[in-house]
């Protein structure tokens, strides 16, 4: 064998330790190339989400750089709640007569919907659009917190 990664029998060389991640032998033949490659070629145009509750209510914050608040398209329901925004390509008519050397500026269409840990009120439901951050606010449904205690009849 020509390569000194090899030993002599002709076997790659694994530390025991490394059959912990079956995948992790991958990583000797990418060499960490593709890494950066993957992680950003591939991320596109994406609405990072945090979905959380706070002081009876369910709030939804979305990353949308670039976006104008009248591309977005927005539905609440008591389960789940629907996005669709567009971020339009900035490129003009004399596109052409660029050699880039880089781009990583994203563009396209984004559709996401999200479930609700609750049931929610959508007319309860407001939206503010502010630095590229869309916030949309949802109080939850109240329970009834009547109940019935039952008795377990024995035949």
């Amino acid at each position: 064998m020509s390569n000194n990664r090899f030993n002599r029998d002709g076997y790659l060389p694994v530390s025991p330790m490394r059959f912990m991640d079956p995948l992790s032998i991958f990583d000797e033949f990418r060499g960490g190339i593709t890494d950066r490659f993957f992680e950003n070629a591939f991320q596109g145009f994406a609405a990072k989400t945090d979905l959380y509750r706070k002081d009876g209510k369910i709030f939804v914050e979305a990353e949308l750089p670039g976006v104008n608040p009248d591309d977005v398209d927005l539905h609440v329901y008591s389960d789940r709640i629907t996005l669709s925004a567009e971020k339009k390509s900035e490129t003009n008519d004399n596109s052409n007569d660029k050699s880039y050397f880089r781009s990583e500026r994203s563009w396209g269409k984004i559709e996401r919907v999200l479930s609700f840990p609750v049931e929610a009120d959508p007319e309860t439901a407001k939206a503010s659009f502010k630095n590229g951050v869309l916030v949309v606010e949802v109080a939850e449904k109240s329970q009834d917190k009547a109940h019935k205690k039952l008795t377990i009849s024995k035949d």
